[in-house]
């Protein structure tokens, strides 16, 4: 077996339209595909295409946790607090990078994320 590469990343939501509205909406990522007869809604994410699954329980805590770059990380922070987003920390500086962890309506987290470097995804630097 050979795998070719990642077609997407899925996120389980109880309720599709909310949180379609809420990776659109609050986080600002493109959404390409909605389907309330498939419960299926994607986002490019530039390197990455996130999925959405509706009608699903969120997956319980400890699963894979999703990262997302992001040009200015205290930027968005301030605009996740403007839009009462559920922000669980303030940015952290880490030295290589800094993060902070948001949950979507179903609990899910996700982290964003801004290396020292300005690079993102597989463009990561040696370590």
């Amino acid at each position: 077996m050979k795998i070719r590469g990642v077609d997407f990343v899925m996120q389980q939501v109880s309720d599709l339209a909310r949180a379609a509205a809420f990776y659109r909406e609050t986080l600002g990522l493109t959404q390409e595909i909605y389907s309330e007869e498939w419960q299926w809604a994607e986002f490019n994410c530039g390197n990455l295409t996130l999925a959405l699954h509706g009608g699903q329980p969120a997956p319980a805590a400890g699963g894979a946790r999703l990262a997302l770059a992001v040009d200015d990380i205290h930027a968005a922070y301030a605009q996740l607090k403007q839009k009462d987003a559920r922000v669980l920390n303030e940015p952290t500086d880490h030295q290589v990078c800094w993060h902070l962890d948001v949950l979507d309506p179903d609990g899910n987290p996700i982290m964003l994320h801004h290396r020292a470097d300005g690079s993102f995804g597989q463009n990561a630097p040696d370590f």
